[in-house]
């Protein structure tokens, strides 16, 4: 497996950043299904899409459209056929009864949760790689004492891995000849810190090959969110969209490309998840 590391999603990109304004927007589409458009717009709906204030949506009949709010965190599903509109307070107007509110997420990630939020946190630049990094295969992690693991370099026989503290003091630098090697007990990662490693080995009349990059620990506040969402994710596509979303926010990239390619084969004409799940 390479390097989950890179920089991923770069195709989403243009269509995250697409024509909309963001100063209006109120609300992000968590579901998308039947015929529906926003405005007179004549592209489709796509799934983490923004919604304006004052633009109308027009589903047609056996259409549905779910929302997050990004004020409240509420879920808003919206049935047709109808024509509905929200305000700049997330209040909506349309037919009342293709209208139905539900509690959200409870997330302190309005505004991370936000498109351009999403495309952030899917430019995980990393580099340079001349060496495939297979463990860790996310920047962020769950441990405190995460494993490197490397693909073995043909004709290499010696490897060097060092640690430290961005911008500080170094914390570990080891020489092995295994491609793999366990933090020791010792040295425990602290959440909120972000920690720069770089591995390098040397072939014989040919160059130094070198990898590098960031890795941070997962706080324990952000792991209980996520294990909430983890729950509700079970009971909608729309909750699940949130909790994949939420992964690749928090730096879960791994974890976060299982969800979109879940949700993706579920709604295979949608092309952000499309995108989402390259």
């Amino acid at each position: 497996m390479r390097s989950a590391l890179i920089p991923i999603l770069l195709l989403a990109v243009p269509v995250l950043a697409g024509p909309r304004a963001p100063s209006t927007a109120v609300a992000m589409v968590t579901d998308a299904q039947g015929e529906l458009r926003r405005g007179e717009d004549p592209a489709p709906v796509a799934i983490t899409s923004e919604v304006e204030a004052g633009l109308p949506l027009k589903l047609k009949a056996g259409a549905r459209l779910t929302l997050l709010m990004y004020g409240s965190g509420e879920e808003v599903r919206l049935s047709g056929p109808g024509t509905f509109t929200l305000d700049a307070k997330g209040s909506v107007s349309g037919p009342t009864a293709g209208i139905r509110r539900t509690k959200g997420p409870e997330l302190d990630l309005k505004e991370a949760l936000k498109p351009g939020g999403l495309a952030q946190a899917s430019l995980v630049m990393r580099g340079p790689f001349d060496i495939d990094l297979e463990e860790p295969t996310q920047p962020v992690v769950r441990t405190a004492r995460p494993r490197f693991r490397w693909v073995p370099v043909k004709g290499a026989t010696i490897y060097s891995l060092s640690l430290r503290k961005a911008g500080g003091d170094g914390l570990l630098a080891i020489t092995t000849r295994e491609p793999a090697f366990d933090l020791p007990e010792g040295l425990q990662l602290q959440p909120g810190v972000t920690y720069q490693w770089s591995l390098s080995t040397a072939l014989p009349g040919v160059r130094v090959l070198q990898s590098e990059g960031e890795l941070a620990v997962l706080d324990e506040t952000r792991s209980q969110a996520l294990d909430r969402l983890r729950a509700a994710a079970a009971t909608s596509f729309s909750q699940r969209l949130v909790y994949a979303s939420t992964l690749q926010v928090y730096g879960l990239l791994a974890e976060a490309k299982v969800e979109w390619r879940a949700l993706a084969s579920q709604r295979p004409e949608d092309p952000m998840l499309q995108a989402f799940a390259r």
